[in-house]
This record gives C-alpha cells, structure tokens and sequence, in this order.
C-alpha cells in the first residue's frame, strides 16, 4: 500500500531546499556589490535578509499556483515530496561545484519529469511560456542593466567630487541589493512556499519557516557560490554594482507581476555583462561564464530526470 506524505514531511525537504538557495542565491542578490567592495559580508547578509522577508511576506503569494495549477494541472502531496527531493539533490550538488543556478528551472523540470511518471497532465502552453521567459530573463537583465549604466555614467559627471559619487554609489548598491533580495523572496521562495502549501499547515507560518531557513543557508553555505559573481566572474565598480544588481532586480520583479517563475541569478548574471558595457569593461572569467551557461542548460533536464526517477522510487514505497 502507497503511503501518502504527511504535510510536515513535505515542508522538511522545501526548508533544506531553502537553504541551498539561500547559499546559492546570495550571490545574485548582493555578489556585485562585495565585488566592487561596497558592502562588507555581514552587511550584505543583513540587507539581504531584510529584503528577502519583505518579498515573501507581500508578494510571495503571487508565484503560489505557477507549478499546482500552472506547470501541472493538479499535484498532490507524493509528487510534490518527488518535485522537492529532486531539486534539492540537483541544487546541492551544483551549490557545492559553486556555481549559481537556476532553482525555478529545476524545480520546473523536476514537476514535469514527476507528472509524466505519475500520468498528470501538463500545462504545455504555460510551460512554453515559463521556458520563453528563461530565455528572455539574461537579455532582459543585460539590456536594463546597460541603461542604468549609461544614465549612471552620465549623472557622474555632474556630480563634484570622487568621493561624493562613490558615496552615491554605494547608497545606491545598497537599494539595489536589498531589491534584488526582495525579488528572490518574491519570486523563487514564493515558488517554493506556494509548492508546500497544506491545509494541515498556515501558510503564513510557512513562509516564515521557508524564509529562515534560506537566511541560514545564506549565513552558512553561501561564501564559494557568491565569489563567482562577486569576485571570479566579472571586475566590477560600485555604478556597475548598481547598475547590474537594479537590472536583474527590475526583470524579476516584472515577471514575478505575472506569476512566471524565473531566475534571480539568470537576471543578475545577464546585468552584470550589460553594466559594464558602458563602461568599457572587458576583464571577464570566460571559463566560469561557460560553467554557469551550461548550468541553466541542463537544469531543466536534470531536473526532470530525476524528478521521473524520484517519482518512481516513492510510488513504491
């Protein structure tokens, strides 16, 4: 006889979950700015945290039905416990290879790959839709990003002083920072929480709970993954920092608007490139740049492989 996860079973592997993306996403929130030395590590851990809470707790709700009711037409508590379990296994494994990844991309994958192996049908269409936003995700991040350079770089030269653009800078690295985190919170925490919801369990004590257990992850876990933006992948100054941390922030935030589960990291990555455009910025880390292209490559696979092969694995039990 099939047993069928309990609602606290379920919340167990998506707090796990939440700390690996708190460790692996850190990075996109606040890299650019411990790269171009605005922020020291514990200050960024703090705005991050404030930021984060904000987004799950006011717009978390909106990403609740992008995979029970949008990805798959129905999900129940076993393919949910199969969706967590696969994404949680991928997104440690690439944490620990430090690379920033995609866990909207995983866990999406890992939902199809558990409803095909269960006969649940999939919602094509908003699939493709999910997918098409992947894709515009890193162009939409790039391209906002070179805008605020640009307009950054112009606003400069009217203001006197080295020393008072650099404190401009860092006001508004800060802002961003503490953005981009609300829109992780927002975004993909919201995913997360929205993917746990029970009627067993509050839905707002499980966005606290999901929210904790990602700033843990941040605190404990997130030093490798957040050196490959803040210091491998990119040189960066405090008006690129801003520039490519508000880009990724504003197309997350826009998306999220629609309930369409994207990348923060994706985003970040894809304003970093398009900050330094500007500003004639070249020096780059290519090879890591290959590493974290092919991560969001065979995310979605990966995922959905071994969503199907974890679904199997608990039908038996």
């Amino acid at each position: 006889m099939l047993i069928e996860p309990t609602p606290y079973l379920i919340l167990l592997p998506a707090i796990a979950l939440c700390a690996v993306l708190g460790a692996n996403n850190l990075s996109a929130c606040v890299g650019s700015s411990l790269g171009a030395r605005a922020l020291k590590y514990h200050q960024a851990l703090i705005l991050a945290s404030i930021g984060l809470f904000g987004g799950i707790l006011l717009e978390g709700s909106k990403l609740s039905g992008s995979i029970n009711g949008g990805i798959i037409a129905s999900i129940d508590t076993r393919l949910t416990l199969s969706v967590e379990l696969s994404s949680l296994a991928l997104m440690a494994f690439l944490t620990y290879r430090r690379l920033p990844i995609s866990l909207s991309q995983v866990a999406v994958g890992a939902a199809i790959g558990s409803a095909v192996a269960e006969g649940i049908g999939v919602n094509w269409s908003f699939t493709m839709l999910v997918a098409a936003s992947w894709l515009l995700t890193p162009l939409s991040g790039l391209m906002l990003a070179f805008l605020l350079s640009l307009a950054t770089k112009r606003r400069g030269k009217h203001v006197g002083g080295v020393l008072s653009r650099n404190l401009s800078y860092a006001y508004m690295t800060v802002i961003s920072g503490i953005y981009a985190a609300y829109t992780l919170g927002a975004n993909t925490v919201g995913l997360i929480v929205g993917m746990s919801e029970s009627p067993g369990l509050s839905p707002l004590l499980i966005s606290i709970v999901l929210g904790l257990a990602t700033i843990l992850g941040m605190l404990l876990l997130s030093h490798g993954t957040i050196r490959s933006v803040a210091e491998n992948l990119v040189g960066l100054n405090p008006s690129t920092s801003f520039a490519a941390q508000m880009g990724g922030a504003l197309t997350v935030h826009g998306f999220t608007e629609f309930g369409i589960p994207v990348s923060v990291s994706q985003a970040v990555v894809g304003g970093v490139f398009g900050a330094t455009i500007p500003r004639m910025i070249v020096l780059r880390n290519d090879r890591l740049t290959r590493e974290i292209m092919i991560g969001w490559t065979v995310a979605p696979l990966l995922g959905a492989i071994l969503g199907l092969v974890t679904s199997i694995l608990l039908s038996t039990v």
